[in-house]
């Protein structure tokens, strides 16, 4: 900012010395021609009567041929453009010339000189006239006044001085007091004259950067894609420019003076129109509102408006100023991309409601199929090629139900209607039983399977359906593996209590191009046609896994494997024959009364057999609670009562979990930790409770070690 203020004072005064040379020079041709006049009538008056003629001669060829070099010099600038006058040496050359043209007029009481007191007054009143006329043309510039004034005076002061006698001696007193109120008064009128300049030029400055504003807004107003429309407080147009005649259709001449309401606005958007020029009245700018307008040929556009009222110096209402865009275009597209939603929509609700549908209508002729099939297995009468043929039935049936089912799934997801029972779910008892379930495919295969079931942990799921996505892979792992080859399953604790369920095959493996693929609907990649399939287990157990707040992923090399794994909340308690990333501190199983005691907790719980609960883990964990109903009763609790932590339930009369948890934070208290007791598992609800301004949330049924491991973080 200061080197633009810097610049902005520098130009200015480029402007002001421009200014000056250009005012000094501009004077020239005046002050020249009185000179040359009075220098003749001097040389008139005087001719005969000087002492020396050829002195008074010289006199008058030098101050000629000074005023010829400067007339010349004074028409060589008239000449020339700004950017050269603006060059030093014109300054230079005239303050010269100056000089020299004083010079000429302090040598006329010496070379003009006569005995003749009479003729030596008129010497002195021409050159103090000369003098005094000077001050008007050279006050542009000090300098030019002192250059020309100091040699004229000074030389006729020593004229006067060099005469001697009492009439010479007091005329020079009185000369130089004349010469010294000249320069005062000179130096009073350069200043002012400087002023005037400046004050002239910052004008001009001024006035030219209006118009040049001017001629923007001009140009902006014409060139705008916006139409510009003005008018007053009886909508008659007073502005109309080229992009609303290009908007609109219809001309400046056409518009101007018309009604603009009936010009541009149909019938159906004046009620918008109205409400809008309410908002105008209320001297509110309305931006950006869409507006159905129509054009001269009739046809329908949408513009989005910008609309301001223009004001007088009493703040009354006397116009209005508009902007209009054309969007018809925009809406359009907007119109027909909400018109491809919305049937996107339906036919992906028809596609499911199908689904849905069929998969229940298929239920009932397989349910006979598959019943009847297991009654022939036990007839002794059918022979061996009649037993194998039943085989086949039974597992075409078994294939059937098993595409049915997941189409069912597949339909429930995509409707939301599938709800998920989020619980903490023991490792053991979901490998055991997908080990029973998974092992006799993988003996037919001559497969050797590796999973530890004595794994202790636990996972936060959905029992049933983890239980479903471990057996998609693991029977995937087994139907694409090669002969003689195996599965291993293991488990792996991530950080922030994450665990890893890996599910590794040697068989054939994915290329990398088709592994973005592998989790679509219905996609089998290059499966063959011997391996049996439907093509949407993988799609269903991503939307499972997604849906119980966890990942799912794979890794895969082509003939040598792939590697499947799933993400979930949880944690192992044991580290035997288990890969760990990190090793957690294992909470002890009960801490001291004397640092438990210390601790003073609040529990807000409004369900008796939950309050026998909590209040009996927090015992047995060796902590002192004081017990509320509701959150109001905790908030009356903590008046008189400075609490550790605060455990609460979400849901309870009066002030939930919630409320409560707003409420404090309103006032002030952020540094009480609070907890969450929900039965609600799901991520959305966490995010409630942490927008509420809880610290944590613990899922019920609480166990005592994630009780514990909690407590132990916040209070410690």
């Amino acid at each position: 900012m200061d080197s633009q203020n810097t610049q902005a004072i520098e130009q200015l005064n480029k402007q002001i010395r421009l200014e000056e040379i250009r005012l000094l020079y501009g004077g020239t041709p005046f002050s020249y021609t009185a000179s040359v006049v009075i220098s003749l009538i001097i040389y008139y008056v005087l001719l005969g009567h000087a002492v020396s003629q050829s002195n008074l001669n010289i006199w008058l060829i030098t101050i000629s041929l000074v005023l010829l070099v400067r007339s010349i010099e004074s028409y060589r600038f008239s000449k020339c453009d700004k950017h050269e006058q603006s060059e030093p040496g014109w300054r230079v050359r005239f303050y010269i010339g100056t000089g020299a043209a004083g010079f000429c007029w302090g040598l006329l009481p010496w070379l003009g000189y006569s005995h003749e007191v009479e003729y030596l007054a008129f010497i002195m009143i021409c050159q103090v006239g000369v003098i005094a006329g000077s001050l008007s043309t050279l006050s542009y510039r000090w300098e030019t006044m002192a250059l020309f004034l100091w040699p004229a005076s000074i030389l006729l002061i020593l004229r006067l001085i060099a005469e001697g006698g009492h009439f010479s001696n007091v005329t020079s007193f009185v000369l130089s007091i004349f010469v010294f109120f000249s320069l005062s008064a000179g130096r009073r009128i350069f200043n002012n004259t400087q002023q005037n300049i400046r004050l002239r030029i910052e004008a001009d400055n001024r006035e030219r950067a209006i118009e040049l504003m001017h001629q923007k807004q001009a140009l902006h107003l014409q060139n705008t894609p916006l139409a510009i429309i003005e008018f007053d407080i009886d909508f008659n147009i007073s502005e109309w420019n080229r992009a609303a005649e290009r908007i609109f259709g219809y001309s400046k001449k056409e518009a101007l003076d018309e009604h603009v309401m009936r010009l541009i606005l149909t019938r159906d958007s004046s009620t918008e129109a109205e409400k809008l020029w309410q908002r105008l009245l209320n001297y509110e700018a309305v931006i950006g509102t869409v507006i159905e307008n129509k054009t001269k040929s009739g046809a329908t556009i949408f513009c989005e408006w910008f609309v301001t009222p223009l004001t007088d110096e009493n703040n009354d209402i006397v116009g209005i100023a508009a902007m209009a865009l054309d969007i018809t275009d925009k809406k359009q597209n907007e119109l027909a991309i909400i018109k491809s939603k919305e049937e996107a929509e339906k036919a992906n609700q028809a596609k499911s409601d199908f689904l849905s549908s069929m998969s229940h209508e298929l239920r009932t002729p397989l349910n006979a199929i598959l019943g009847f099939t297991q009654l022939l297995k036990y007839e002794k009468e059918l022979t061996r090629k009649q037993q194998s043929h039943i085989s086949e039935i039974g597992n075409a049936g078994n294939l059937l139900l098993e595409l049915v089912n997941q189409i069912l799934d597949l339909a429930r997801i995509e409707k939301g209607h599938l709800q998920l029972s989020m619980e903490q779910v023991t490792l053991s008892d979901v490998f055991k039983e997908c080990h029973s379930m998974i092992a006799p495919l993988a003996e037919q295969g001559n497969l050797s399977l590796d999973i530890k079931s004595e794994t202790d942990g636990y996972v936060i799921a959905d029992y049933t359906r983890l239980k479903q996505v471990m057996l998609n892979l693991l029977s995937n792992a087994i139907k694409y593996n090669v002969k003689n080859g195996s599965i291993s399953l293991k488990v792996i604790q991530k950080e922030n209590n994450i665990i890893r369920i890996c599910i590794k095959d040697t068989g054939q493996g994915i290329s990398e191009d088709l592994l973005p693929e592998i989790f679509q609907a219905f996609n089998r990649l290059n499966a063959t046609n011997s391996i049996e399939g439907t093509g949407i287990g993988l799609s269903i157990s991503k939307q499972l896994i997604e849906m119980m707040n966890g990942t799912i992923g794979v890794t895969s090399k082509l003939n040598e494997g792939s590697e499947f794994w799933i993400e979930l909340p949880g944690k192992l308690n044991i580290t035997t024959s288990i890969e760990r990333e990190s090793q957690p501190a294992t909470p002890d199983a009960s801490l001291t009364n004397e640092a438990a005691m210390k601790h003073n907790i609040l529990v807000a719980e409004d369900n008796p057999t939950n309050q026998n609960l909590i209040m009996s883990q927090l015992e047995a964990l060796g902590y002192k609670a004081d017990l509320v109903k509701n959150g109001q009763e905790a908030l009356n609790k903590m008046i008189n009562n400075n609490y550790k932590l605060l455990l609460t339930d979400c849901n309870m009369p009066l002030v939930d979990g919630y409320k409560l948890a707003k409420t404090i934070r309103g006032q002030g208290n952020t540094k009480l930790p609070i907890i969450a007791l929900t039965a609600d598992a799901f991520p959305e609800k966490k995010a409630q409770c942490l927008e509420a301004g809880m610290d944590d949330q613990i899922t019920k049924p609480v166990s005592l070690e994630t009780l514990q491991i909690t407590l132990e973080k916040y209070l410690n």
